[in-house]
C-alpha cells in the first residue's frame, strides 16, 4: 500500500505555499513518489509469487493481477519474471520487468515461511502516475525478507488474520526522473500487515541508522544534487477504516542539508494528534536556518 505517496503531495504544496525552499519541497516530493513506486512494484512481485502454489506455499491461482504477465518458464527453479504492459491500474502504469527469484527454492523454501527472500532485480521499470503524467524509472537490485511468514495479499484481502512483516533491503539503486535526472538511492524499511477485528493496518518504519539519525528508511542525492535521508521517527500506520493514504499516527523527518520537513500524522484541525476516530490531517513544519513554519494540511 502506497502510504507516503499522499505526503508528496501535502508537503509540496504547503511549502510551496509557504515560498519555502524549493530544493526541499521538490526532494520531499521524489522522496514520496519513489517510495510509492517501490511499495507498488515490490508488491506486485511478492503478490505474483505469493498467487503461484509452488513458490508461496499457498493456494495457487487466488489473486487477481492488473497491469502485468507472468513469465514462468523458470519456476523450477525459482524465478519468474513479472512483464508490464502499460495497463493503466489505480491511477498507475508500469512497463519494464521485474525478474523475482525466491532464494533456496530449490532446497525446500517457500515465500510463505518465515525468513523467505526474494531477490527482485528491476529493469527499467518505469511507474507513471496517469493524472499527472509525470514518471520515473527503476532499475537495481531489492531484497524482501518474510521476517514473520505468511502472505502480505491474503492479510489485505481479509483471507488471513496472521500478522505479515516485509523487509525491504536496497543499496544504490538507480532512479531515473521524468526530466533525466538520474540518481542512486538506498532503503532500509519494513511495512507490517496485520489485523484487529475488521480493520485492517499497514504500518510503516524505518530500519537503519545514518550519521547519528535513527530509523532511517532511505537516503541519497536528490535530483539538485544534494545529499538528504528521510527518517520514520514514529511508525506510521494507516487503515481500511480511515483509507490507506489517510495515516492515523506516525511522524516522517526528510532532512537536506541543513534544513529538515518534519510530518506529524494523525492530527485534528488544530494540529493535535487524535486517536480512537479518523484524523483531519498532518501538521508539517519547516525548518530551515532563518525560519520555521508551520502548516496543518488535511488529507
Amino acid at each position: 500500500m502506497p502510504i507516503l505517496f499522499a505526503i508528496a503531495i501535502l508537503l509540496v504544496s504547503s511549502c510551496r505555499k509557504d515560498n519555502s525552499s524549493s530544493d526541499e519541497s521538490i526532494s520531499a516530493e521524489d522522496s514520496g513518489n519513489v517510495t510509492s513506486a517501490l511499495n507498488s512494484s515490490t508488491d506486485d512481485a511478492a503478490n505474483a509469487v505469493g498467487g503461484i502454489n509452488s513458490l508461496s506455499g499457498k493456494t495457487d491461482g487466488a489473486l487477481s493481477i492488473c497491469g502485468y504477465t507472468i513469465d514462468s518458464t523458470q519456476k523450477p527453479s525459482g524465478i519468474i519474471t513479472i512483464n508490464f504492459d502499460g495497463t493503466a491500474c489505480n491511477n498507475v502504469s508500469k512497463t519494464g520487468s521485474i525478474v523475482a527469484t525466491l532464494e533456496n527454492y530449490t532446497g525446500g523454501t517457500r515465500w510463505k515461511d518465515a525468513g523467505a527472500v526474494l531477490k527482485l532485480e528491476f529493469q527499467n521499470v518505469k511507474v507513471t502516475k496517469i493524472s499527472s503524467g509525470k514518471s520515473l524509472t527503476l532499475s537495481g537490485t531489492h531484497y524482501i525478507t518474510n521476517t514473520t511468514g505468511g502472505v502480505a495479499w491474503k492479510v489485505l484481502q481479509g483471507l488471513a488474520t496472521s500478522t505479515v512483516t516485509h523487509k525491504h533491503v536496497a543499496d544504490n539503486f538507480t532512479i531515473t526522473f521524468d526530466d533525466g535526472t538520474q540518481r542512486v538511492w538506498s532503503v532500509r524499511r519494513s511495512r507490517t500487515f496485520s489485523v484487529s477485528g475488521q480493520v485492517i493496518s499497514v504500518t510503516v518504519t524505518g530500519d537503519t541508522s545514518i550519521n547519528g539519525q535513527a530509523n532511517v528508511e532511505a537516503w541519497g542525492t536528490n535530483r539538485k544534487g544534494n545529499t538528504f535521508t528521510t527518517a520514520v521517527t514514529t511508525a506510521i500506520s494507516s487503515n481500511n477504516t480511515c483509507g490507506y493514504y489517510k495515516p492515523v499516527t506516525g511522524e516522517l523527518n526528510h532532512i537536506v542539508s541543513n534544513k529538515s520537513m518534519n510530518v506529524l500524522f494523525g492530527v485534528d484541525a488544530s494540529g493535535t494528534q487524535v486517536s480512537g476516530s479518523c484524523p483531519y490531517g498532518v501538521k508539517i513544519t519547516y525548518t530551515g536556518p532563518n525560519k520555521t513554519l508551520t502548516r496543518v494540511v488535511a488529507y
